[in-house]
Protein backbone atom coordinates (compact mmCIF):
# COMPACT_ATOMS: atom_id res chain seq x y z
CA UNK A 1 0.00 0.00 0.00
CA UNK A 2 2.83 2.35 0.72
CA UNK A 3 4.03 2.12 -2.93
CA UNK A 4 0.49 3.31 -4.27
CA UNK A 5 1.03 6.00 -1.54
CA UNK A 6 4.19 7.38 -2.57
CA UNK A 7 3.22 6.93 -6.63
CA UNK A 8 0.63 9.41 -5.80
CA UNK A 9 2.52 12.02 -4.32
CA UNK A 10 5.31 12.19 -7.01
CA UNK A 11 2.97 11.92 -9.94
CA UNK A 12 0.84 14.82 -8.38
CA UNK A 13 3.03 17.34 -9.45
CA UNK A 14 3.33 15.74 -12.96
CA UNK A 15 0.85 17.16 -14.74
CA UNK A 16 1.94 21.00 -14.19
CA UNK A 17 5.36 20.32 -15.38
CA UNK A 18 4.21 19.00 -18.47
CA UNK A 19 2.16 21.50 -19.16
CA UNK A 20 4.23 24.60 -18.09
CA UNK A 21 7.39 22.92 -19.59
CA UNK A 22 7.11 20.33 -22.33
CA UNK A 23 3.78 22.02 -24.47
CA UNK A 24 6.43 23.13 -27.32
CA UNK A 25 7.98 19.49 -27.50
CA UNK A 26 6.06 16.97 -29.79
CA UNK A 27 3.81 14.54 -27.51
CA UNK A 28 4.91 11.77 -29.15
CA UNK A 29 8.52 12.74 -28.86
CA UNK A 30 7.72 13.10 -25.18
CA UNK A 31 6.27 10.12 -24.92
CA UNK A 32 8.76 7.98 -26.95
CA UNK A 33 11.51 9.64 -24.69
CA UNK A 34 9.97 8.83 -21.13
CA UNK A 35 9.13 5.11 -22.25
CA UNK A 36 13.14 4.96 -23.82
CA UNK A 37 14.18 6.32 -20.57
CA UNK A 38 12.11 4.06 -18.86
CA UNK A 39 13.34 1.00 -20.61
CA UNK A 40 17.13 1.53 -19.91
CA UNK A 41 17.04 1.84 -16.60
CA UNK A 42 15.11 -1.52 -16.27
CA UNK A 43 17.24 -2.51 -19.15
CA UNK A 44 19.49 -4.70 -16.59
CA UNK A 45 16.60 -7.05 -15.14
CA UNK A 46 15.81 -7.61 -18.48
CA UNK A 47 16.40 -11.34 -18.52
CA UNK A 48 14.81 -12.02 -14.93
CA UNK A 49 12.12 -13.13 -17.01
CA UNK A 50 13.37 -16.33 -18.52
CA UNK A 51 9.62 -17.56 -20.14
CA UNK A 52 9.34 -16.52 -23.91
CA UNK A 53 5.61 -16.34 -23.50
CA UNK A 54 5.56 -14.61 -20.47
CA UNK A 55 8.17 -11.90 -22.53
CA UNK A 56 6.03 -11.05 -25.39
CA UNK A 57 2.79 -11.05 -22.93
CA UNK A 58 4.17 -8.49 -20.78
CA UNK A 59 5.93 -6.60 -24.07
CA UNK A 60 2.03 -6.11 -25.36
CA UNK A 61 0.84 -5.20 -22.13
CA UNK A 62 3.10 -2.73 -22.10
CA UNK A 63 2.24 -1.68 -25.19
CA UNK A 64 -1.51 -1.00 -24.00
CA UNK A 65 -0.89 0.15 -20.68
CA UNK A 66 2.22 2.41 -21.38
CA UNK A 67 2.45 3.03 -25.00
CA UNK A 68 -1.11 3.57 -25.81
CA UNK A 69 -1.78 5.69 -23.00
CA UNK A 70 1.47 8.39 -23.06
CA UNK A 71 0.62 8.42 -26.54
CA UNK A 72 -2.97 9.82 -25.47
CA UNK A 73 -2.05 11.57 -22.43
CA UNK A 74 0.54 13.66 -23.57
CA UNK A 75 -1.73 14.05 -26.74
CA UNK A 76 -4.62 15.28 -24.23
CA UNK A 77 -2.45 18.73 -23.08
CA UNK A 78 -2.71 20.25 -26.22
CA UNK A 79 -6.05 20.55 -25.82
CA UNK A 80 -6.94 20.45 -21.74
CA UNK A 81 -4.76 23.00 -18.83
CA UNK A 82 -2.69 20.46 -16.53
CA UNK A 83 -5.44 20.57 -14.04
CA UNK A 84 -8.12 19.36 -15.93
CA UNK A 85 -5.91 16.19 -17.03
CA UNK A 86 -5.62 15.69 -13.16
CA UNK A 87 -9.41 15.93 -12.90
CA UNK A 88 -10.38 13.88 -15.95
CA UNK A 89 -8.21 11.12 -15.07
CA UNK A 90 -10.50 10.29 -12.14
CA UNK A 91 -12.47 7.72 -14.46
CA UNK A 92 -9.59 5.30 -14.16
CA UNK A 93 -11.53 3.98 -11.19
CA UNK A 94 -14.16 3.18 -12.99
CA UNK A 95 -12.68 1.05 -15.95
CA UNK A 96 -10.70 -0.57 -12.94
CA UNK A 97 -14.22 -1.97 -11.89
CA UNK A 98 -15.57 -2.58 -15.13
CA UNK A 99 -13.61 -5.02 -16.12
CA UNK A 100 -13.37 -6.99 -12.49
CA UNK A 101 -17.53 -6.64 -12.92
CA UNK A 102 -16.72 -8.15 -16.60
CA UNK A 103 -14.47 -10.83 -15.47
CA UNK A 104 -15.20 -11.48 -12.05
CA UNK A 105 -18.77 -13.45 -11.73
CA UNK A 106 -19.79 -11.99 -8.03
CA UNK A 107 -19.49 -8.56 -9.28
CA UNK A 108 -22.24 -9.06 -11.51
CA UNK A 109 -25.46 -8.63 -9.34
CA UNK A 110 -28.31 -6.23 -10.20
CA UNK A 111 -27.19 -3.87 -7.25
CA UNK A 112 -24.15 -3.20 -8.43
CA UNK A 113 -24.57 -2.93 -11.77
CA UNK A 114 -27.34 0.09 -11.01
CA UNK A 115 -25.57 1.31 -8.95
CA UNK A 116 -22.25 1.25 -11.00
CA UNK A 117 -24.28 2.98 -13.43
CA UNK A 118 -25.48 5.37 -11.07
CA UNK A 119 -21.90 6.70 -10.55
CA UNK A 120 -21.72 6.99 -14.34
CA UNK A 121 -24.12 9.63 -14.99
CA UNK A 122 -22.72 11.87 -12.18
CA UNK A 123 -19.51 11.69 -13.50
CA UNK A 124 -20.76 12.74 -16.41
CA UNK A 125 -22.78 15.32 -15.26
CA UNK A 126 -19.67 16.44 -12.97
CA UNK A 127 -17.63 16.54 -16.37
CA UNK A 128 -20.37 18.48 -18.45
CA UNK A 129 -20.16 20.98 -15.39
CA UNK A 130 -16.35 21.63 -15.83
CA UNK A 131 -16.73 22.03 -19.70
CA UNK A 132 -19.78 22.67 -20.94
CA UNK A 133 -20.10 25.32 -23.15
CA UNK A 134 -17.24 27.33 -21.44
CA UNK A 135 -16.32 30.54 -23.45
CA UNK A 136 -13.12 29.88 -25.62
CA UNK A 137 -12.70 26.25 -25.04
CA UNK A 138 -14.31 24.28 -27.31
CA UNK A 139 -11.39 22.17 -27.61
CA UNK A 140 -11.85 20.58 -23.82
CA UNK A 141 -14.57 18.07 -24.76
CA UNK A 142 -11.54 16.76 -27.60
CA UNK A 143 -9.27 16.44 -24.72
CA UNK A 144 -11.25 14.68 -22.33
CA UNK A 145 -12.01 12.01 -25.02
CA UNK A 146 -8.27 11.47 -25.59
CA UNK A 147 -7.74 11.58 -22.31
CA UNK A 148 -10.14 8.93 -21.65
CA UNK A 149 -8.55 6.59 -24.25
CA UNK A 150 -5.35 6.65 -22.06
CA UNK A 151 -7.79 6.32 -18.44
CA UNK A 152 -8.97 2.75 -20.16
CA UNK A 153 -5.54 1.57 -21.38
CA UNK A 154 -4.23 2.56 -17.98
CA UNK A 155 -7.16 0.40 -16.69
CA UNK A 156 -6.75 -2.55 -19.06
CA UNK A 157 -2.81 -2.78 -18.02
CA UNK A 158 -2.58 -2.66 -14.39
CA UNK A 159 -5.82 -4.76 -14.18
CA UNK A 160 -4.09 -7.69 -15.63
CA UNK A 161 -0.68 -7.22 -14.33
CA UNK A 162 -2.65 -7.63 -11.39
CA UNK A 163 -3.13 -10.85 -12.63
CA UNK A 164 -1.30 -12.70 -14.61
CA UNK A 165 2.21 -11.34 -14.32
CA UNK A 166 5.36 -13.05 -13.86
CA UNK A 167 5.43 -13.44 -9.74
CA UNK A 168 9.59 -14.17 -10.12
CA UNK A 169 10.50 -10.37 -10.79
CA UNK A 170 8.78 -7.26 -11.15
CA UNK A 171 11.99 -5.45 -12.12
CA UNK A 172 12.29 -8.12 -15.06
CA UNK A 173 8.52 -7.57 -16.13
CA UNK A 174 8.79 -3.94 -16.06
CA UNK A 175 11.75 -4.17 -18.35
CA UNK A 176 9.89 -5.98 -20.92
CA UNK A 177 6.54 -3.91 -20.68
CA UNK A 178 8.72 -0.77 -21.27
CA UNK A 179 10.65 -1.91 -24.03
CA UNK A 180 7.38 -3.21 -25.79
CA UNK A 181 6.20 0.09 -24.83
CA UNK A 182 8.88 2.29 -26.17
CA UNK A 183 9.13 0.36 -29.66
CA UNK A 184 5.73 1.12 -30.23
CA UNK A 185 5.85 4.73 -29.64
CA UNK A 186 8.82 5.30 -31.10
CA UNK A 187 7.65 3.27 -34.19
CA UNK A 188 4.32 5.86 -34.01
CA UNK A 189 6.45 8.47 -33.45
CA UNK A 190 9.66 8.77 -35.54
CA UNK A 191 8.85 7.90 -38.95
CA UNK A 192 6.62 11.54 -39.05
CA UNK A 193 8.57 13.41 -37.07
CA UNK A 194 10.84 16.34 -38.80
CA UNK A 195 13.80 16.28 -36.22
CA UNK A 196 15.59 18.57 -37.98
CA UNK A 197 12.42 21.19 -36.03
CA UNK A 198 12.76 19.49 -33.06
CA UNK A 199 14.71 22.03 -29.84
CA UNK A 200 14.91 20.85 -26.79
CA UNK A 201 16.43 23.20 -24.04
CA UNK A 202 18.35 22.35 -20.86
CA UNK A 203 15.48 23.01 -18.71
CA UNK A 204 13.33 20.79 -21.19
CA UNK A 205 15.97 17.81 -20.95
CA UNK A 206 16.14 18.10 -16.84
CA UNK A 207 12.42 17.41 -17.00
CA UNK A 208 12.47 14.65 -19.37
CA UNK A 209 14.92 13.55 -17.33
CA UNK A 210 12.95 13.28 -14.07
CA UNK A 211 9.77 12.61 -15.81
CA UNK A 212 11.43 9.68 -17.49
CA UNK A 213 13.39 8.28 -14.70
CA UNK A 214 11.31 9.19 -11.53
CA UNK A 215 7.62 10.34 -12.24
CA UNK A 216 7.42 6.97 -14.99
CA UNK A 217 10.33 4.61 -14.67
CA UNK A 218 10.09 4.33 -10.76
CA UNK A 219 6.54 5.08 -10.28
CA UNK A 220 5.07 2.41 -13.04
CA UNK A 221 7.40 -0.05 -10.90
CA UNK A 222 6.19 0.82 -8.06
CA UNK A 223 2.81 1.37 -8.72
CA UNK A 224 2.38 -2.45 -10.55
CA UNK A 225 3.75 -4.22 -8.02
CA UNK A 226 2.31 -2.68 -5.47
CA UNK A 227 -1.00 -3.35 -7.19
CA UNK A 228 -0.18 -6.99 -6.88
CA UNK A 229 -0.62 -6.47 -2.99
CA UNK A 230 -4.01 -5.42 -2.42
CA UNK A 231 -7.49 -5.42 -3.64
CA UNK A 232 -9.03 -4.39 -7.03
CA UNK A 233 -11.13 -2.15 -4.92
CA UNK A 234 -8.42 -0.67 -3.15
CA UNK A 235 -6.29 -0.56 -6.47
CA UNK A 236 -9.59 1.49 -8.01
CA UNK A 237 -9.71 3.77 -4.91
CA UNK A 238 -5.34 4.67 -5.16
CA UNK A 239 -6.34 5.81 -8.84
CA UNK A 240 -7.18 9.07 -7.82
CA UNK A 241 -4.93 9.64 -4.59
CA UNK A 242 -2.95 12.46 -6.71
CA UNK A 243 -5.72 14.19 -8.23
CA UNK A 244 -6.75 16.65 -5.32
CA UNK A 245 -2.84 17.67 -4.80
CA UNK A 246 -2.42 17.81 -8.27
CA UNK A 247 -4.97 20.36 -9.25
CA UNK A 248 -3.60 22.50 -6.42
CA UNK A 249 -0.07 22.04 -7.59
CA UNK A 250 -1.46 23.22 -11.11
CA UNK A 251 -3.29 26.22 -10.19
CA UNK A 252 -1.16 27.80 -7.37
CA UNK A 253 2.22 26.31 -8.17
CA UNK A 254 2.21 26.25 -12.01
CA UNK A 255 -0.20 29.72 -12.09
CA UNK A 256 -2.78 27.55 -14.49
CA UNK A 257 -6.30 29.46 -14.56
CA UNK A 258 -9.27 27.77 -13.62
CA UNK A 259 -13.13 28.34 -13.08
CA UNK A 260 -13.46 27.81 -9.59
CA UNK A 261 -16.85 27.80 -9.21
CA UNK A 262 -17.04 25.20 -11.98
CA UNK A 263 -14.85 23.44 -10.53
CA UNK A 264 -15.67 22.78 -6.75
CA UNK A 265 -19.28 22.31 -8.17
CA UNK A 266 -18.16 19.48 -11.13
CA UNK A 267 -15.42 18.19 -8.60
CA UNK A 268 -18.10 17.37 -5.91
CA UNK A 269 -20.26 15.65 -8.16
CA UNK A 270 -17.81 13.36 -9.73
CA UNK A 271 -16.55 12.64 -6.22
CA UNK A 272 -19.55 11.72 -4.83
CA UNK A 273 -19.89 9.49 -7.81
CA UNK A 274 -16.21 8.14 -6.84
CA UNK A 275 -17.85 7.40 -3.61
CA UNK A 276 -20.75 5.22 -4.90
CA UNK A 277 -18.83 3.21 -7.27
CA UNK A 278 -16.20 2.54 -4.31
CA UNK A 279 -19.13 1.92 -2.01
CA UNK A 280 -20.10 -1.04 -4.64
CA UNK A 281 -16.88 -2.14 -5.15
CA UNK A 282 -16.21 -2.66 -1.30
CA UNK A 283 -19.49 -4.06 -1.03
CA UNK A 284 -18.71 -7.12 -3.08
CA UNK A 285 -15.18 -7.67 -2.47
Amino acid sequence: MWRLVAVSIIWAFSFGLIKGKLTGLDSGLVASIRLILCFLCFMPFIFKVSQYKMRFRLALLGIVQFGIMYLAYIKSYQYLPGYLVAVFTIFTPFYVIALNTLFDKSSRDSRQLALSLAAVVISIAGAAVIVFKTPGQEEYLIGFLILQSANIAFAIGQWNYQRWADQGSNAGNMAWMYLGAAAFASLVTFPQLDMSEVVVSNEQIGVLLYLGIIASGLCFYLWNSGSKQVTPATLAVMNNGYIPVAVVASIVLFSEEANLLRLVIGGGLILLSVVISYRTSYSTS
